[in-house]
């Protein structure tokens, strides 16, 4: 059979579609799919869009995320719903929504049931995947079956693990791959990083230190294989043993993208987050120490943030020379906590999913008005990823922190282009009633 897999764009433009770094979900089944001998194309329209009412198919597999789901939803209209199966973590999260533009809707972890989906064998309309045990178990995605790859000497991800034993209220990683850790060996990782002959590895694990005997035995295998040059997702208290931080500094950790969140010490606890400042503070420089450079991650607009906290983050940052950061919205997700007390307290005034990208308010916040709370987060981005700080840092030769400080000033520019008359966040209000008119 014929299989085309879809990964729809982002209304918005954001880091990830300059990096041109897709969804490992689709691939991972592209390959799967290919090895029982079906043909499969795949298409991340961040990397190339095709003419869509010239693309002939037996199945149409989009995979979806929330931000994602009306551009995927408009891509399903486009073929017989007989032929078109939607999975993805936002169609985890509400199947039945999805189930309107598709066949069949998949649940969670897709690698065990997509070959009987299909085949037919599977005939549920919704489908519930169940979490990979022994993850040594999947091929090693096949990045060639995406059109138009133009991955030679880019930033390739590789997943080692998947779940997560945290539960931070905003978050729906435990939701499409639960709160158990399961790893991948050593071996089987170092297998793939030597047969990607790629110059930079992003490791997109939620937490890549999570199991440290794991961890420790992968690096020792990297620095064994000269595998350099690398970037991951790490929590604070990775930095708290010296003697991994060592061994990642050794191994060519590059850059380490940590979810500090907040600086606001009853935000960190609203969040579930179970670090504080000084943690944060701590982990700065340790990472500073081993000359790892650091992405800070932070996300705002709880209950306990106002103005002025948005603005002691970007002091903050600047104080303790992260060298980039992302400065997320809070975004009810549907299926966290967060969303279901939003949605118990009516504050969540649109699910246009467009706008559920982290860098859009959809909801009320207590200490400030929407209107404030985004206004505010994109003039602190401008000022972060400002042309004055991009050309400091060329001057001083710290190319790399050049780079994607001005990639980070087009993002911010040219968002602020296409949404500086607000209307959005003024349409979302006209058509919510239970929201008060005297927030915007």
């Amino acid at each position: 059979m014929k299989i085309v897999l879809i990964e729809p764009a982002a209304s918005e433009a954001n880091v990830y579609s300059k990096l041109h770094m897709p969804l490992l979900g689709p691939i991972y089944l592209g390959t799967i799919l290919k090895n029982k001998g079906h043909k499969v194309e795949i298409y991340n329209e961040d990397i190339h869009r095709p003419d869509y009412s010239k693309l002939n198919a037996d199945i149409i597999g989009i995979s979806i995320l929330t931000s994602t789901a009306k551009r995927g939803y408009d891509i399903a209209k486009k073929f017989p719903k007989e032929k078109v199966i939607i999975g993805g973590v936002h169609a985890s999260l509400l199947p039945d929504e999805a189930l309107q533009f598709a066949r069949q809707v998949v649940v969670g972890e897709a690698e065990e049931v997509i070959a009987g989906i299909v085949d037919g064998s599977i005939k549920d309309a919704i489908v519930y995947g169940e979490p990979i045990q022994n993850l040594d178990n999947l091929p090693h995605p096949d990045f060639s079956l995406i059109k138009g790859n133009r991955f030679s000497g880019l930033i390739t991800s590789v997943s080692t693990s998947r779940g997560c034993p945290f539960d931070c209220t905003f978050c729906s990683v435990t939701k499409m791959f639960g709160r158990e850790y399961r790893f991948r060996s050593a071996e089987n990782v170092i297998e793939e990083l030597l047969s990607r002959r790629r110059s930079s590895f992003f490791f997109c694990d939620d937490n890549f230190t999570a199991n440290p005997q794991r961890t420790r035995a992968l690096l020792e295998l990297m620095i064994k294989h000269k595998i350099r040059n690398w970037t991951c997702q790490v929590r604070c208290d990775a930095a708290k043993d010296d003697e991994l931080l060592s061994l990642m500094a050794r191994a060519g950790c590059n850059v380490v993208c940590v979810g500090f969140e907040s600086i606001n010490p009853e935000t960190l606890q609203a969040y579930q987050k179970r670090q504080n400042v000084d943690d944060i503070i701590n982990a700065i420089r340790s990472f500073r120490k081993k000359r790892i450079k650091i992405h800070g991650m932070f996300v705002l607009g709880s209950d306990n943030d106002n103005e002025k906290t948005i603005w002691d983050t970007l002091r903050f940052a600047i104080k303790q020379k992260i060298d980039t950061i992302q400065m997320m919205i809070l975004t009810p997700v549907p299926g966290t906590k967060f969303h279901e007390e939003l949605k118990q307290q009516k504050r969540i005034f649109t699910h246009d999913w467009n706008l559920y990208d982290g860098q859009h308010v959809v909801f009320n916040p207590k200490l400030l008005s929407a209107k404030q709370l985004q206004l505010n987060v994109a003039r602190a981005y401008a000022k972060f990823y400002s042309l004055s700080k991009f050309f400091s840092l060329l001057v001083r030769l710290r190319f790399r922190n050049a780079m994607f400080r001005f990639i980070g000033y087009r993002i911010v520019r040219e968002w602020i282009r296409r949404n500086h008359s607000m209307h959005w966040l003024r349409r979302a209000y006209l058509s919510s009633p239970s929201v008060s008119q005297n927030n915007t």
